[in-house]
């Protein structure tokens, strides 16, 4: 080992405003995501964790409405993307006020039209190649 290398410090976690705090969880609003947390109301113990699954979703979809629609006024090509998430924060509320008063039924039938809703309007992530 030169000298030159083996001055230099191992590389450390950054120091700073996040130093102690857990690392975020990840959530991704996806089809998958919305079915899971449809299959998770077949268990009606897991209720409260679906209503924070569901929470968690509207607020991803409102923060990105609430970006999209700021961003519509100088770039007009977002105005479908807009109304896409406007459609999409409408249906999680509608959603969440189901769980909240107990009507799993309901519930259950708005997460699917949800996840029907992420598979027509989402192209594949990837494209499939060969």
């Amino acid at each position: 080992m030169t000298r030159k290398t083996a001055d230099k410090k191992p590389l450390t976690a950054p120091t700073g405003a996040c130093q102690g705090l857990p690392a975020p969880e990840v959530f991704i609003v996806n089809r998958e995501s919305v079915l899971a947390a449809r299959h998770k109301l077949d268990d009606p113990s897991r209720l409260a964790e679906v209503i924070k699954d569901v929470k968690r979703m509207l607020e991803i979809k409102d923060t990105l409405l609430w970006r999209s629609d700021g961003l519509a006024t100088c770039c007009g090509s977002l105005a479908s993307l807009t109304s896409c998430l406007a459609c999409e924060v409408d249906l999680l509320q509608r959603t969440l006020a189901a769980l909240e008063r107990g009507d799993t039924v309901g519930a259950a039938r708005l997460l699917d039209e949800y996840a029907h809703l992420l598979e027509v309007n989402r192209e594949p992530p990837e494209p499939q190649y060969r």
